[in-house]
């Protein structure tokens, strides 16, 4: 890893949250994905490298696949890693994303790469709107849906804090940051469809990346 010696290298590796994935509205019909890695791009400028690697749809199980080649195989310093939000619209357990996330934590670790684990942001009704069965998920059957949604979140996050602290990398939380206090529900202001983030919502997250975790990384490397 000598080449790394000259710059901070990060890969943002996950699903269309790290691609920065933006829903389309009939005031800006053409938005464009704004990835939280442009953000630290341009915050690291020359004395780093940031690599976003992130695909839409993507489960933990399919992040697996592609491990090789778009995160070790690019021999990193720091490796963000946000993953689960898909899973978990499919109905998988937290404890079997957490299996998925765990593995790519210790791969990162054994390849002397250090993981960031990112916590899944939360959600609000507006991700029910356009389903198909909106009818049926409707007044206090939307609010339980939405709550067991989050309480799915919750479950999933907790785990990654106490992996987090067990194997001793930093977990981002994202989730707290961007939710309603009191509801939990993922803030209007972050998100405009209910379930991915808005520009305001990306740039929190790299601001938070950046004060938690590469500010610290960079002085190591001066």
């Amino acid at each position: 890893m000598n080449d790394q010696l000259l710059s901070l290298k990060i890969v943002c590796f996950g699903d269309s949250l790290t691609l920065g994935y933006q829903s389309p509205t009939p005031r800006f019909p053409f938005v464009e994905n704004i990835p939280y890695g442009t953000y630290l791009q341009e915050w690291v400028g020359t004395r780093g490298q940031v690599l976003v690697r992130g695909v839409c749809g993507e489960t933990t199980q399919d992040m697996r696949g592609r491990l090789q080649r778009d995160m070790l195989e690019q021999r990193p310093h720091v490796a963000i890693i946000l993953g689960g939000t898909n899973d978990l619209s499919l109905g998988i357990s937290p404890a079997a994303i957490m299996e998925n996330l765990t593995f790519l934590y210790e791969q990162a670790q054994a390849h002397g790469i250090l993981p960031v684990a990112v916590t899944v942001p939360s959600l609000r009704e507006d991700c029910w709107q356009n389903n198909e069965a909106e009818g049926e998920a409707s007044g206090s059957g939307m609010a339980l849906a939405i709550e067991q949604a989050i309480a799915q979140r919750v479950i999933l996050n907790q785990l990654l804090q106490d992996f987090g602290v067990e194997r001793q990398f930093p977990v981002v939380d994202w989730f707290v940051e961007t939710c309603e206090p009191k509801t939990q529900a993922l803030a209007s202001e972050y998100s405009n469809d209910g379930l991915h983030l808005t520009t305001a919502g990306y740039r929190k997250l790299a601001e938070m990346i950046w004060t938690q975790v590469l500010e610290d990384q960079l002085k190591k490397l001066d």
